[in-house]
């Protein structure tokens, strides 16, 4: 018994090792994906891009080939009638399966958000699989989506590389397509998404080339429609009254004009609270960092306790002279991308159930103010300014 047991046990064995996995693709029969664009069609049909990398070709791209041709990635594009359709348009003219796990980019035109119902895209970027939904979401201001992914980088080979390592070197690690959704579909609060914007950059001596850059944030409404658009600045600092992260380096004056101090700012965080239990309507938003002194060109030493405790007074009432128009500036506009309708809805339940319809609307209403409590942590090095010996 125990023998033809040991032999059908051994005979399977055998059966499953010589049948191999019939559904298995090697990798040289993929097409990584690293990089998708959406962009509007006249005709009331979404054009998809892929920006598909050719790893065969990138040793001789980064040599730099005397005849251009090898880029090390190929752009494809077709329309639909929805997400779907589109990439298998595009997967009949590759010999190789389209494969979205490892995309970094999802980039969508300015004219998109303003002409189609973006949360058309969710159903398939949700409901596939083979979507990972850790790849960033940005919007691409003036031109297509797909001049994006043809766009060239000086030192990446891809222009999605290039953008992906942009935003987590500059800190913005909460702004993936995960995260869009949820934003998106909440009633809460409100989607904010970065910008790029193609621009003609200084590389060499002789030679400008287009390059895509972060060029600030986009407010987005309850139908995914572009409320404004902040710049740079502006949107670093609501990032951080969003709790998404933000400034990373603060240059401020000093007091009597002469001079500035330039900080790095780490540990950001946020926080939303009212003034008073009996009135939601009454709210603040404090914001917290550390922050160590890198550069000062005043006349202030900072070895004394005194000009310590004076910086770091200086440095918190800056912020909120800074922060208080950037935040009634994206009020005005009407979307909650602070969250403090989610706070409300926490704190405030029977408040909320009354005011959350049109809460674009109501969200103007709110009168919300800022407070900054960042601690000086280090001054450097050196106390005082190196002088020069006269």
């Amino acid at each position: 018994m125990i023998r033809s047991v040991i032999a059908i046990s051994a005979s399977l064995l055998l059966i499953f090792f010589a049948s191999g996995c019939t559904d298995f693709v090697e990798p040289n029969q993929l097409a990584f994906v690293l990089g998708t664009a959406f962009d509007h069609d006249e005709d009331g049909q979404i054009e998809i891009s892929h920006q598909i990398s050719i790893p065969s070709q990138i040793n001789s791209s980064s040599k730099g080939s005397g005849s251009g041709e090898s880029d090390g990635y190929i752009v494809m594009s077709a329309k639909g009638r929805d997400v779907l359709e589109a990439s298998q348009k595009i997967q009949k003219k590759l010999s190789r399966r389209l494969l979205t796990n490892h995309r970094i980019i999802i980039a969508i035109s300015e004219e998109f958000f303003s002409k189609n119902e973006v949360d058309k895209l969710f159903d398939e970027l949700g409901r596939d699989p083979a979507n990972n939904q850790r790849d960033i979401t940005v919007m691409i201001k003036g031109k297509s989506a797909k001049d994006f992914l043809m766009t060239k980088h000086p030192l990446e080979h891809l222009s999605s590389i290039a953008a992906g390592k942009e935003l987590h070197i500059n800190g913005m690690k909460s702004y993936s397509t995960r995260q869009f959704i949820i934003d998106s579909i909440a009633e809460e609060h409100r989607a904010f998404v970065p910008v790029l914007q193609i621009q003609n950059t200084q590389v060499s001596r002789n030679k400008k080339d287009p390059m895509a850059v972060l060029s600030g944030y986009a407010v987005l409404n309850n139908k995914l429609k572009i409320g404004g658009i902040l710049d740079d600045i502006e949107g670093s600092q609501t990032a951080w009254m969003s709790g998404k992260d933000g400034i990373r380096v603060l240059t401020i004056p000093w007091k009597d004009g002469k001079g500035n101090l330039s900080f790095r700012l780490t540990h950001l965080k946020r926080e939303i609270s009212s003034v008073s239990s009996k009135d939601p309507g009454q709210i603040v938003i404090t914001v917290k960092a550390q922050a160590y002194l890198l550069e000062n060109t005043t006349q202030l030493d900072m070895s004394e306790v005194s000009n310590l405790l004076e910086v770091q007074k200086h440095l918190n009432d800056q912020l909120r002279e800074e922060l208080q128009p950037t935040l009634k500036k994206v009020q005005n506009w009407g979307p909650d991308v602070f969250g403090i309708g989610a706070y409300l809805h926490r704190h405030y339940p029977s408040w909320w159930r009354t005011h959350k319809e049109d809460w674009d609307a109501n969200f103007k209403q709110i009168n919300v103010t800022i407070q900054a409590n960042v601690g000086l942590r280090s001054v450097g090095a050196t106390g005082g300014q190196i002088k020069r010996r006269k």
